[in-house]
């Protein structure tokens, strides 16, 4: 395919190709190469932010367990416990006004961290003492699970849940109340936390444009969400295409997955907080990570279209540079091939294609010079001196050699065309001598020949006749006796003949009866067609009176008044056919009656020529008898002069072989020395 195509298109796709392959794998890699460093890039900052986010919880929520901690290490508090779990809570009155001055303190010096703190008693799991003036004095609190885990001695945070008073989210931490000899549980304090403070920062933070980042607690539901109506109500592990999510984060890793969220690919860097089994979520949709490498992709997909126009339009110049001298290169060389010498070549460059114009040119001026030489040697003249351009110059010094060798060859060809002129002139001469006996001779023997060939062809010409007429006469005979039953088979024939021309002749007189029946026929159609015709007006007139109602009618009067004119048109058309026919048919009726009179002569005729031909035939007869005798005598007559003939045959036919040699040796002679001349006259046009 690549050997069909011009060197300009194959430079054009070659250079298109050394540009455009390098930039689809410079592109190819860099597009991936970016996607792949921004996807990296981009997981890390959202698993780094997540983490510090986990880390940042985990801080805060550390902070306020050793903040009910150090409640629950108050000797007030454990001192009020412990009358508590001893004398009850009625009998404890003093004791827990003053504790709850205490933890009102605590309170206000956190400010809005904590929305209450309680102490809860041992006994029944009841609260006995709390913030704001003893709110929540009474309240059961046995049953919740960070209550029981607290009795057994381990701090812990709680579920995360809307405050009935607030409405806002907040957790419980609480710390077990040991005894003043440190061996025995007493109580718990707890401590409601707002999460607002934890749940604006995450809220706050951005993950590109339409990411977002979450908290989850250990079931799985959400503590933050950009929609509000999930919080608390929604769990991930309930939503499909985060179902791995979930399952990695109840087992308490942390780190980077890709999930499908309503047709919407998306990356979650997630990280567990270890003291509440939360999950930190930060999300991003995929295609956002990617719209960066994205522009660097179309980046380069327009760098590489400006970079593939910019390489078609040099390379288009380019080998257009290349292959416009080059197609005059080839147009000349096809004229040369052809054998014109007239192109001229004009270099337009310096590099190497115009060098092989010049050099070209060079290459046409010299076969101009050696086309000059050989019209020159062509025209005669063999003075012409050609000289070689280099040692390497074989075919000018052929041309020399050639030229040298003709001149030599020339001049010996000259002085033999010399010599056999004067060598031919002595053979005419004598040649001539023989020439003029031989034909005396020839002649007396041809006038002897001549007289003995005409008595011969006398006695030929009369026995040729005396047998062609003793021939003529048996033939005659021969045919004049098939010729009585010929005339009498050509009366029969006649007869017949009368026969059918008289049933001919009854046949045309019943086709003109018919002829007459159909014109009868078609006066009466042209009869209905005039009816037609004037039914057709009254039906038109009727139709008028009618008015509007009449108008259908109308047009089938009009229909049938064309119709009758149609059928009188048709009817006289047949009419002049018919004539016509009727004429014929008399013309043949005639003809029928002057046939049948002719055979009636032709037989008369016949009786008559058998009459003459059985006459003629005796006649014949008696002549064929007499042309035998005549011939049997001219044959022997014949037979004589044939010997006569024969001998003298022989002694021309000698002369005239004798007398053709001696002419045909002239006639070599005056051809050599017509050649001679010619030759002398070639010779002669050339200048030696």
């Amino acid at each position: 395919m690549m050997g069909n195509m011009k060197i300009g298109n194959k430079l054009m796709i070659g250079g298109l190709l050394a540009v455009i392959i390098p930039l689809i794998i410079i592109g190819f890699v860099s597009v991936l190469k970016t996607t792949q460093s921004i996807s990296s890039i981009e997981t890390r900052n959202m698993e780094r932010m997540s983490q510090s986010l986990a880390n940042a919880i985990e801080m805060g929520l550390q902070e306020q367990l050793i903040t009910i901690q150090n409640v629950s290490y108050s000797n007030s508090v454990i001192s009020v416990t412990e009358k508590v779990l001893r004398d009850g809570a009625e009998n404890s009155e003093h004791e827990i006004s003053l504790v709850q001055r205490e933890l009102n303190k605590i309170k206000d010096a956190a400010g809005d961290r904590f929305s209450s703190i309680s102490l809860v008693g041992k006994r029944d799991g009841v609260v006995f003492a709390s913030a704001d003036s003893g709110k929540f004095k009474g309240t059961d609190l046995s049953q919740r699970d960070y209550i029981k885990r607290s009795f057994q001695g381990e701090p812990t945070i709680g579920s995360v849940v809307h405050s009935k008073a607030t409405g806002k989210l907040v957790c419980t931490a609480s710390s077990p109340i040991y005894s003043s000899d440190g061996k025995e549980i007493t109580g718990s304090a707890v401590m409601s936390l707002r999460l607002t403070y934890f749940t604006d920062i995450i809220d706050a933070i951005e993950v590109g444009e339409a990411g977002y980042a979450n908290l989850v607690d250990d079931r799985g539901y959400y503590i933050t969400h950009p929609d509000e109506k999930n919080i608390l109500t929604v769990t991930i592990s309930g939503i499909k295409g985060m179902e791995p999510l979930a399952a990695e984060i109840s087992k308490g890793h942390s780190g980077v997955i890709e999930y499908t969220l309503e047709g919407v690919e998306k990356i979650a860097a997630y990280a567990v907080i270890p003291l509440t089994k939360w999950g930190v979520v930060a999300t991003i949709p995929k295609s956002e990570i990617f719209a960066h490498s994205f522009f660097v992709r179309n980046l380069i997909i327009g760098v590489g279209a400006i970079a593939f126009i910019l390489a078609f339009v040099f390379f288009f110049f380019f080998a257009r540079g290349i292959t416009r001298p080059l197609g005059i290169l080839v147009e000349a060389a096809d004229r040369l091939g052809m054998g014109d010498t007239s192109v001229d070549i004009q270099a337009t460059s310096n590099d190497e294609v115009g060098q092989a114009m010049r050099s070209m040119q060079a290459a046409i001026n010299a076969m101009r010079e050696i086309e000059n030489k050989v019209k020159k040697v062509a025209e005669g003249d063999l003075t012409a001196t050609v000289t070689p351009r280099s040692d390497k110059d074989t075919t000018l010094k052929a041309l020399a050699v050639m030229i040298e060798n003709t001149r030599k060859q020339t001049e010996e060809i000259m002085d033999i065309v010399t010599n056999l002129g004067s060598a031919t002139s002595q053979i005419m001469s004598t040649m001539a001598q023989v020439a003029s006996g031989a034909a005396e001779s020839a002649a007396a023997v041809s006038e002897t020949t001549t007289t003995v060939e005409e008595v011969k062809q006398t006695a030929e010409v009369s026995n040729k006749k005396a047998q062609h007429v003793s021939a003529t006469g048996r033939r005659v005979v021969e045919i004049s006796e098939p010729g009585s039953q010929s005339v009498e088979d050509a009366i029969k024939g006649m007869g017949r003949v009368k026969e059918q021309m008289e049933s001919i002749a009854d046949t045309v007189v019943s086709l003109s009866e018919q002829s007459q029946a159909i014109g009868e026929i078609i006066a009466t159609v042209n009869d209905l067609a005039e009816q037609s015709n004037l039914l057709a007006v009254n039906a038109s007139i009727e139709a008028a009176k009618a008015g509007e109602q009449g108008r259908g009618f109308s047009v089938v009067s009009q229909e049938m008044k064309n119709l009758a004119e149609q059928s009188k048109q048709a009817t006289a058309q047949i009419r002049g056919i018919l004539n016509d026919i009727q004429k014929g048919i008399s013309s043949a009726v005639m003809t029928t009656e002057q046939g049948a009179k002719s055979v009636n002569e032709g037989v008369t005729l016949a009786i008559k020529a058998g009459e003459s031909i059985q006459t003629l035939s005796g006649s014949i007869n008696e002549a064929a008898e007499a042309a035998v005798q005549i011939a049997a005598s001219n044959q022997q007559q014949l037979v004589g002069m044939s010997q006569v003939g024969s001998a003298m045959e022989n002694i021309k036919t000698a002369s005239e072989e004798t007398a053709a040699s001696t002419r045909q040796i002239e006639e070599s002679a005056q051809a050599l020395q017509r050649l001679g001349q010619q030759l002398q006259g070639m010779v002669s046009r050339y200048t030696v």
